[in-house]
């Protein structure tokens, strides 16, 4: 198995992983907005000899317009698992504070700048396959690369792929992990709270029976009730308000996010009039759980620290508005399985030190979710993470490279083993 990997990991071309690299990160590809980056990756597929499926996704809860997958499979002779590469192709729209093009791709003192999350593993998976192809290998099992949009709209292109057929025995999901190993992560699940007021002009006064009600200062004890974003919530009866109990690799969770704030007139937060009341103030609120924890138990604890306000402010009203769920269950991989141990030789192969387990991805939602559901065993490994979702975003190339050589040498183990040895039988 060392001469195999060693075969392969120098069959990957650094410069070509980073021109694969480049191609992807050019090409902008907000959620609902992937075709012409899925296209791309499926020519790129098209060369190396896979076959490909342009996948449409159609518009759903999650998607506010159709957009598409690109899938690509490299068939083995037979007998041994299918691997399945999954990378979404969606990323996070541009912030202030970039001093790069977001989409230009430069390299610079050995950095890569763009959204690397997770377009880079898209390429490195590609130039994986690439070397292990070029190395002559014999697979028995197939490889299947899936380019899958609207991750950040809750998974919505990988739960289309699997509810039409894809399918594998172990998955890879290049999300990034600064080269660590991640067999966890949290749930995720978005609540809009609103707080109700009644609309009158500053400058007139209370009629009998008709009170005006600032909805935008009544929002400011829920926020303040919350607690603090990127903070851990404790559990009822330690000075917090859900109901869970702590769960080993689920540290420093649950938590929340304050992701938006609009306040104004009607259920449209008409700003145009300040001289005006609000009468509707809306929060939008990502809650990260841990195994235990479910929407209905989140919505109780919600409803009994809003309604703690309300027994002591007659004039504060609210309601909850649950959004489809994103990623409602979390994450919890099998370190025992093939894939796991395949991958963590592989990484000690081409690094020379022993894999790591992060704690960086457990706060994170992603596809590793669906895929488990769906019967799949895998893990998180991916390039760059440190720099993740902020101005300037950005990975080594040094470990874009070292991502694609440990990819290769996991095709290579994997996709050479029969069922039996892989453990599927």
């Amino acid at each position: 198995m060392t001469e195999l990997m060693d075969l392969v990991a120098g069959r990957v071309n650094p410069d070509r992983v980073v021109e694969l690299a480049q191609g992807v990160l050019r090409i902008p590809s907000l959620s609902d907005h992937e075709e012409e980056v899925a296209r791309h990756l499926a020519r790129r597929m098209e060369e190396i000899g896979m076959d490909v499926e342009v996948q449409p996704v159609p518009p759903n809860p999650y998607m506010n317009q159709p957009s598409v997958n690109a899938i690509g499979r490299l068939k083995g002779s037979g007998g041994g698992p299918t691997l399945l590469f999954s990378g979404h192709m969606d990323h996070n729209p541009v912030c202030d504070g970039w001093t790069k093009d977001p989409f230009g791709a430069v390299v610079e003192d050995g950095w890569i700048y763009g959204f690397m999350h997770m377009k880079s593993a898209n390429a490195a998976y590609i130039a994986a396959l690439e070397a292990v192809i070029a190395a002559g290998i014999g697979l028995t099992g197939d490889v299947v690369i899936a380019n899958v949009c609207g991750e950040l709209r809750g998974g919505a292109g990988t739960r289309h792929a699997l509810d039409h057929g894809l399918a594998a025995d172990f998955f890879v999901l290049g999300e990034p992990s600064e080269l660590e190993l991640a067999l966890s992560h949290t749930a995720s699940i978005v609540v809009r709270i609103h707080t109700l007021g009644q609309m009158k002009h500053l400058a007139t006064f209370d009629a009998p029976g008709f009170k005006g009600v600032n909805a935008v200062e009544k929002m400011a004890p829920v926020i303040a009730a919350l607690t603090p974003s990127h903070t851990l919530i404790k559990p009822r009866g330690e000075g917090g308000w859900l109901t869970y109990e702590a769960c080993p690799g689920f540290e420093g969770l649950p938590q929340l996010c304050i992701g938006s704030i609009r306040g104004g007139i009607s259920r449209h937060h008409d700003a145009s009039r300040p001289g005006l009341l609000p009468d509707v103030c809306s929060i939008t609120v990502d809650i990260r759980m841990i195994p235990g924890m479910t929407r209905d138990s989140v919505k109780a604890d919600l409803e009994g620290l809003l309604d703690g306000l309300a027994a002591d402010d007659p004039d504060f009203r609210y309601e909850l508005e649950f959004m489809p769920d994103f990623f409602p269950h979390p994450f919890q991989g099998d370190r025992h399985a093939y894939v796991v141990r395949s991958l963590a030789a592989a990484h000690r192969h081409v690094t020379g030190k022993e894999l790591r387990e992060t704690d960086i991805r457990k706060f994170g939602a992603t596809d590793a979710s669906w895929m488990a559901r769906a019967g799949i065993k895998g893990l998180i490994y991916g390039p760059a993470g440190r720099y993740l979702s902020r101005p300037d975003e950005r990975g080594r190339v040094d470990d874009l490279v070292t991502a694609a050589k440990v990819y290769a040498c996991v095709i290579a183990d994997v996709c050479t083993k029969t069922r039996a040895e892989a453990g599927l039988e």
